[in-house]
């Protein structure tokens, strides 16, 4: 299955790898005086590759740093610190699907400026560079973008937003270079682990372990933190007799600058990966109801999905139906069905328990398509589930009083 996807490309993170040494033979370098060689032969080798592509002269500090023009005694010392990038990082994205190139490649600098490391963003950067001719700055963005983590060379040859510079001196030479970095860094397999994983949980102000309480697990958005979602509920709920619990995405997703930021589906482009990944996120919701389960007395348990969590929500509820009341979706998407890597088919869908459900969309929801909200509660609905549907003020994201519309919706019976 896919989901609702933010950015224009999903990240690609594999780790760093380093670079062959050809013309060296292992069986010349032993002991101490081998391992030194190695690294002297790697940094030779990465400085000429920047040679190559025009990186390799004399870097001094950049002048516009002005490291020596800051105060950091000045009472506005740390205010760039509690500036938020990422909402430049998601015009970049827009401005991309728009095909307006130059300015998704202003946007996308200004971002990296602030965040060095995003991987995806350096990609799409480089893919701005090509679908604008610029052979140079994309080489150069690639091999950036490789420093950073990426890895899906195979990409690269096939990539269309590289093929007017395809046949280009400097990106030929690149494509030659990557069966090169892929020997030495040899093949990537994925092993599914086990992995203890953060859960907030907020009790009722009163809370009495003698009487049962509804659960309420809320899944944050892509680039989310289950802080966040727990303070969402935790605003309008924390004095209602309910107990909240938000656990976190196992795959870190940096979309914005400050701290760190995740996502319920593994970023990458591999179709036999989204089928080994995607059923995990099932299987540790599933866990997270058995342990609150076990800890607490529990009468009902509502899922809450917001955003991209809305899909796993619903995934949710249909793995486990028999221990989930109810599903709740808000400015997200119903997940697919019926393809070679969805998790669900539209049988599953028409013969299982039939949960309640409660949908809602901004009606300026600026990330997802007007009238989805609307088209998934009919789907529903025609099979019989009993849903409620939504359209409040506002865009992407979850105000109080859309809280308390849920909470009065979770009391009914």
């Amino acid at each position: 299955m896919r989901l609702w996807q933010h950015t224009a490309r999903p990240a690609l993170t594999l780790p760093m790898r380093l670079l062959r040494i050809p013309f060296m033979k292992r069986s010349v370098l032993q002991g101490r005086i081998a391992g030194k060689l190695r690294t002297v032969a790697w940094f030779l080798i990465f400085f000429l590759f920047m040679v190559f592509f025009g990186h390799g002269e004399k870097k001094d500090i950049p002048s516009g740093a002005g490291a020596e023009k800051i105060d950091p005694l000045h009472e506005n010392a740390l205010a760039f610190l509690d500036y938020d990038y990422g909402p430049l990082r998601l015009q970049a994205d827009q401005l991309a699907r728009e095909q307006k190139y130059y300015e998704a490649a202003q946007c996308y600098l200004a971002f990296l400026k602030f965040n060095h490391d995003d991987v995806t963003a350096i990609y799409n950067l480089a893919c701005c560079y090509g679908k604008l001719g610029k052979a140079d700055l994309a080489v150069q963005s690639l091999v950036m973008a490789a420093r950073a983590g990426f890895r899906d060379f195979k990409l690269l040859a096939s990539d269309n937003d590289f093929a007017d510079i395809r046949n280009t001196p400097k990106f030929k030479k690149l494509l030659e270079l990557l069966p090169v970095w892929e020997e030495d860094c040899g093949e990537v397999i994925f092993v599914k682990t086990s992995k203890v994983s953060e859960l907030r949980v907020n009790l009722p102000a009163e809370f009495d372990p003698s009487r049962k309480y509804p659960l309420l697990i809320g899944l944050h958005g892509n680039g989310g933190i289950a802080e966040h979602m727990m303070n969402k509920m935790n605003q309008v709920l924390k004095n209602e007799p309910v107990i909240l619990a938000a656990p976190q995405g196992a795959y870190p997703n940096y979309t914005q600058l400050r701290g760190k930021h995740f996502s319920w589906e593994i970023q990458t482009r591999n179709k036999e990966l989204w089928k080994i990944a995607d059923p995990l996120v099932s299987e540790n919701l599933g866990e997270v109801i058995r342990v609150m389960q076990e800890k607490y007395s529990i009468s009902e348990v509502y899922i809450l999905g917001f955003s991209q969590g809305a899909a796993y929500a619903f995934l949710s509820g249909f793995r486990y139906a028999e221990m989930v009341a109810g599903i709740i979706s808000i400015g997200g998407m119903f997940p697919e069905s019926d393809t070679d890597f969805s998790m669900l088919t539209e049988k599953e869908i028409a013969a299982g328990k039939k949960f309640r459900v409660f949908v809602a969309q901004g009606n300026r929801d600026h990330l997802i398509p007007a009238g989805l909200g609307a088209q998934a509660s009919k789907k529903l609905v025609k099979l019989g589930y009993p849903v409620e549907y939504l359209e409040y003020e506002g865009g992407h994201e979850i105000s109080p009083d859309l809280m308390k519309e849920i909470y009065a919706w979770m009391m009914k019976q």
